[in-house]
């Protein structure tokens, strides 16, 4: 590409405008965004393998390419028309001017950050907080010198080999045919056990980084969850019931797969667990016994499409009101990479310009309204006289905290942290540059949060339950946690305290009345097993929970005839024969022996949490084994390893057993 200069003869102007105005378009498409590419491949090859690199370069080019052609369209016709009258000439120089400006600034920035990525590979200026500021003098200079007489030539011939950056590009796009969703095998549902009366409906709720620390239904000091309270008034509610990740990919694929994250391998946020366990998922299951299969989902990262499931479900909600990202469930259906995409700094910068354009505003784009009213209305219109499967995910209480009035400042009435933009944490431990004061706020808007998301689980449960009738199954639970303690904020990363992975977990089963507790452990994959045996369905062989349903006396508890009902013995009950697990393996490879990450294991009243390999997240400091006394230490504050190296050891048995079972490469 060749910029012709502003006096050209008036029969070549048309082409000169067309050209000028594609400068910026082909510095993104040409260099910008191999350049950014270049930069992720080690952060890709994470969790894609190297032959999907090409169709996730093909669905940024092509996400990109839409609206930079329409905008190349628009400015290029502007440009032929100033371009055509004399007297227009100074406007169009100016625009001409801010073109190759803007071209050379997003170049500039882009080289920056490859640099600046490239040095923290080496694990340096990990904690800088000036990335971004850097980045945009770079952009600035990069502009700037742009309007030299020096610059234009350099731009005119970079501009020259961007457009064939571009052209190469465009290319890539016939990869992504062959590397859509691929159709899994039907799974067997097995025998099913013979029982009187038809299957029962089931409702899944999940509340997103709802952390049973913060709600008053688990003993919270604020009054956080009073219409969840009330409903498990008729239900079970497992006391210590735990998440097998801390942030939302890897969890939602251990309720839905059966399986712990170190199996199906969905590590990463913007992955989905192995082809082998989404085949014998729960939601593959429940379909090919005739379940009419629905969900919605306001986190685009944890939604049923963008993780695999889609083909089993005939009913898709994705909502949300506003927003720019690439990562979008629905558009997953069609661009399977399209996540995958969204994590290239271009994306990024359109998420963090649209927001700042926006300015302050609440958080209704993640409104549970959104999300409920598409699922009761699904709901209303299915066959009743047919088996119902509903899964609902709901936004809040994750970051931004901000709820909307009148929740807003219901727990603290300083103006602080009152938006979108200012209700962030500091994520991971950059949480422990906050001074308390803030940390304090954020907990309290947090806690603002999740009384905003119950008032509307509350509502939606009980018209669910009027809608389907008694024969329902109901589950509340949450992906994972959320931390404001041990100098660690947000989600995500090596930490595994309780805040981080200690969840929710509320069953009704059809028909109960009475509100129950259970101390029995429990995790996120005992979901599925538990729905396996209340609709009668054998559990597959790769699933790695249990059934919860001993923990209901026989009387109360729906199990098919002859299925020997027996009361658990007190050490069931109070789950201190099986261990539950907890990981993060986001700094491994998926498909890679598992050498990197964290593991936590709980078993009694003992939990170990147990660091691998070596980890690198900004401001983390010296780490070691942790072992603590949940009955005498629920805030983990006294690391007992010193004094219990035998509980230490049998833990870390316990982890070298499994590892030695899951934790080599996979397929």
């Amino acid at each position: 590409m060749r910029i012709e200069a502003a006096e050209a003869a008036p029969a070549t102007a048309l082409e000169s405008a067309w050209r000028i105005a594609a400068a910026p378009a082909v510095a993104l498409l040409g260099i910008v965004l191999p350049v950014c590419m270049i930069i992720l491949v080690g952060q890709y090859l994470f969790y894609l393998r190297p032959s999907e690199l090409l169709p996730t370069y093909a669905t940024a080019w092509l996400l990109l390419a839409l609206p930079s052609g329409a905008a190349w369209f628009v400015v290029a016709m502007t440009l032929s028309v100033l371009k055509r009258h004399r007297s227009l000439r100074a406007p169009y120089h100016v625009l001409a001017a801010l073109l190759l400006a803007v071209s050379a600034a997003g170049t500039a920035a882009a080289v920056f950050f490859a640099t600046l990525m490239w040095v923290r590979t080496y694990g340096w200026l990990l904690g800088t907080s000036l990335g971004i500021e850097l980045t945009l003098l770079a952009a600035v200079l990069g502009a700037l010198g742009a309007l030299t007489r020096r610059g234009i030539r350099f731009m005119d011939s970079l501009l020259h080999v961007a457009s064939w950056g571009t052209a190469a590009g465009a290319l890539t796009l016939i990869t992504l045919p062959f590397f859509g969703w691929s159709t899994l095998p039907a799974v067997s549902p097995g025998a099913p056990a013979t029982a009187p009366g038809p299957r029962p409906h089931i409702v899944i709720l999940t509340l997103d980084a709802l952390s049973a620390e913060h709600m008053s239904l688990y003993g919270a000091r604020r009054v956080t969850t009073p219409m969840l309270a009330a409903f498990a008034g008729g239900a079970m509610t497992f006391e210590r019931a735990y998440a097998n990740a801390n942030f939302t990919t890897p969890g939602i694929s251990s309720i839905l797969t059966g399986t712990r994250p170190w199996t199906h391998r969905a590590l990463q946020l913007p992955g989905w667990p192995r082809a082998a366990t989404r085949a014998t998922s729960l939601p593959a299951l429940l379909r090919s016994s005739g379940y009419q299969m629905g969900y919605v989902a306001t986190n685009a990262e944890g939604g049923a499409t963008k993780l695999g499931f889609g083909q089993f479900f005939e009913f898709a909600g994705h909502p949300r009101s506003r927003g720019v990202g690439a990562c979008s469930d629905a558009l997953s259906a069609f661009l399977r990479y399209a996540c995958a995409a969204s994590e290239l700094p271009p994306f990024q910068v359109l998420g963090k310009l649209d927001v700042a354009f926006e300015g302050d505003r609440d958080n209704r784009e993640y409104d549970p309204v959104l999300a409920i009213e598409p699922a009761l209305e699904w709901l209303r219109s299915v066959d009743k006289a047919r088996s119902v499967f509903l899964w609902v995910h709901l936004f809040p209480p994750h970051s931004p905290y901000a709820a909307p009035p009148p929740w807003l400042g219901h727990f603290d009435s300083s103006p602080d942290a009152r938006t979108a933009l200012d209700s962030e944490p500091n994520w991971g431990f950059k949480m422990s540059r906050l001074p308390s004061s803030r940390i304090h706020t954020l907990a309290a808007r947090y806690d603002e949060s999740i009384r905003w998301v119950d008032h509307y689980a509350g509502t939606f449960l009980s018209e669910a339950a009027r809608i389907l009738g008694p024969n329902t199954v109901f589950i509340i639970s949450s992906d994972h946690g959320e931390s404001f303690t041990h100098g660690y904020g947000g989600h995500q990363g090596p930490a595994l305290f309780d805040s981080l992975i200690h969840v929710p977990l509320i069953i009704k089963l059809p028909y109960e009345q009475a509100g129950l507790r259970s101390a029995m452990l429990a995790e996120q994959v005992d979901i599925a097993p538990t729905i396996a045996a209340l609709v009668r369905i054998p559990a597959p062989a790769a699933w790695e929970g249990h059934s919860l349903l001993a923990a209901w006396p026989c009387g109360q508890r729906a199990v098919p005839e002859g299925d020997g009902c027996r009361e658990p013995s007190s050490a069931e009950s109070a789950g201190s024969e099986r261990p539950v697990f907890s990981m993060d393996f986001e700094e491994n490879g998926t498909y890679h022996r598992l050498r990197t990450g964290s593991i936590a294991v709980i078993q009694g009243r003992w939990k170990l949490i147990h660091y691998m390999g070596a980890l690198h997240y900004p401001l983390m400091p010296p780490l070691s084994d942790q072992l603590y006394d949940l009955s005498t230490d629920p805030g983990e504050s006294r690391n007992r390893i010193a004094e219990q190296p035998q509980e230490a050891q049998a833990l870390r048995l316990l982890i070298a057993q499994e590892l030695a079972r899951t934790g080599g490469p996979v397929r």
